[in-house]
């Protein structure tokens, strides 16, 4: 947990700069939405912060217009009118130009459809990938509560033991998605994001491998951050 914290403190400590209309147009569609307060935003010191907004009414299109000077995880935050519905919020890998989101309201931040963003499209794959992984960790789970109901101690022990190992291979995974795509912000993002608390070797391996651009962008900066703080805690 708090390796975790400290990567997100990396992740937005870099630099904050206050965004204003420019270079990267998002356009979108939230199929079913006839009413609503629709929010963009980034993270910014661990927490949300906005930086546009508008409302919704009758039309499901939408469209903002920021300043990005690189490519960075942003979100759309939708907020209803009344007080029960809860906000909800739907993350996407932002890049300099124009951008299509594409969403309904039933699936909104876990079903849409994101145009324009190589970072994004990485990203797809990578969720793809962990989907894979998380599916084999609820069967364990399953399987884990079967013996425990049982009382089976050998098999819980034996199911603890898989966990564990599909958890080194996630890693393992993720770390290998990262050095495949290290020409990518979504490399040293993933690092911080997915698995911070991984051997900081890792970090190291990954940090040294990505190109110079990506090592100068806002994720390879606090990348290199996060392990100079890990170093030293060791110390």
């Amino acid at each position: 947990m708090r390796k975790l914290a400290l990567a997100l403190l990396a992740i937005t400590g870099i630099y904050g700069c206050s965004n204003t209309q420019g270079n990267t147009l998002i356009n979108g569609q939230i199929k079913g939405l006839n009413k609503g307060q629709l929010l963009l935003q980034k993270i910014d010191d661990t927490m949300l912060v906005s930086m546009d907004s508008l409302r919704i009414y009758a039309s499901p299109e939408f469209s903002f217009s920021i300043d990005l000077t690189e490519p960075e995880v942003l979100y759309l935050a939708l907020k209803f009118d009344d007080s029960i519905t809860q906000t909800r919020y739907l993350p996407f890998f932002a890049e300099p130009g124009t951008l299509e989101i594409k969403t309904s309201l039933k699936g909104f931040g876990y079903d849409q459809t994101v145009t324009g963003s190589k970072n994004q499209n990485s990203w797809n794959e990578f969720k793809l990938l962990q989907g894979r992984y998380n599916d084999k960790q609820l069967a364990l789970i399953q399987a884990e509560l079967l013996a425990n109901q049982n009382d089976n101690t050998e098999e819980i022990k034996r199911i603890q033991q898989q966990r564990e190992k599909l958890l080194r291979a996630r890693y393992l995974a993720t770390v290998n998605f990262a050095k495949n795509h290290k020409a990518l912000a979504l490399a040293p993002y993933l690092m911080l994001a997915e698995i911070p608390d991984v051997n900081v070797k890792y970090h190291d391996t990954i940090y040294k491998l990505l190109t110079p651009e990506i090592k100068n962008s806002k994720y390879g900066k606090a990348l290199e951050l996060f392990m100079n703080q890990q170093k030293d805690s060791v110390l």
